[in-house]
């Protein structure tokens, strides 16, 4: 396996664990105000906790090369890029700022990864010998 294959392993594992801790860092004071004040959680306050563990389960699937790591960082990421692209449609590209940006070349990225053929076959080795 190349060296790139190797080290981007690393680099892809570390984006999806940062976006699951940072989505974390930003519902926690919304779930300690609701605590505080007795107030109920509603179904999207659950569905963020669904969402930042599946970004940490993913990076912990593409860290250990899993296959299932693979096929949700590919899917997670082309799922972020969609809802980019409908979002450029629905209010055209004003609506970009430099975050959005920063993030959907980091998706482009991710996935133009995971679909190198050395990445591919890395996952499928993986796979044969666990």
């Amino acid at each position: 396996m190349s060296k790139v294959a190797n080290w981007g392993h690393w680099v892809v594992a570390g984006i999806f664990a940062i976006k699951g801790l940072g989505m974390l860092y930003e519902i926690i004071p919304h779930y300690t105000h609701a605590l505080r004040n007795h107030l109920p959680f509603s179904y999207q306050d659950y569905l963020l906790m669904v969402v930042w563990a599946v970004y940490l389960v993913c990076a912990w699937g593409v860290l250990r090369w899993r296959h299932w790591g693979q096929i949700a960082a590919i899917t997670l990421s082309v799922l972020e890029l969609a809802v980019v692209v409908g979002m450029v449609s629905l209010f055209g590209p004003l609506s970009l700022d430099r975050n959005i940006i920063l993030w959907s070349a980091l998706n482009c990225g991710v996935v133009i990864w995971l679909v190198l053929p050395q990445v591919r076959s890395g996952y499928w080795q993986r796979t044969q010998t666990a």
